[in-house]
């Protein structure tokens, strides 16, 4: 299943190149293969993939312009097509994150400094072998949340890092 702008998975690489190219070039925009941790259980607006180095890499769906799944989608294989930046994950942002994937008080509570990590703003994204259910999309016109502070601006492309400071969605 495609979600957002098409584009075409010839060529992908490995989400495991990300971190080498921003390192090196400041630059690390493309198609990148990686496989889903979870998604957004709200609304879908981003979702966690395995990446090396750090717990999960988190890949926002182009400033809320489209929505992946919100179940379903766990472990399977993606294509991410867009650019991956330097982030700085403010508290409270990080506990925005927990609640939107459903976590326990205790996960939130436990949060309490800033998280430096690579991020990636997504213009597509294509899941292999998603079979969709009734629930496992959000309606849209739900999406109701402030994005005040949560614009995910992407720095520059020279390895300068964001600071995503408070979201509420």
């Amino acid at each position: 299943m495609s979600y957002g702008a098409d584009f075409d998975t010839t060529g992908a690489v490995t989400i495991e190149s990300v971190a080498a190219n921003l390192t090196e070039t400041g630059s690390a925009t493309g198609v990148y293969k990686a496989t889903i941790i979870e998604s957004c259980q709200k609304m879908g607006c981003w979702m966690s993939v395995e990446a090396p180095n750090q717990e999960g890499m988190m890949v926002y769906m182009n400033d809320h312009s489209f929505f992946v799944p919100k179940t379903g989608v766990d472990g399977l294989s993606c294509y991410i097509n867009g650019e991956a930046y330097f982030d700085t994950l403010s508290v409270d942002f990080q506990k925005h994150l927990l609640e939107d994937a459903n976590a326990s008080q205790e996960e939130i509570d436990a949060i309490t400094e800033e998280k430096y990590e690579i991020a990636f703003n997504a213009m597509g994204v294509v899941i292999e072998d998603y079979v969709a259910s009734e629930g496992d999309m959000a309606d849209p016109a739900e999406h109701d949340h402030d994005h005040d502070g949560h614009d995910h601006d992407h720095g520059d492309q020279n390895g300068e890092e964001n600071n995503t400071e408070e979201a509420e969605g």
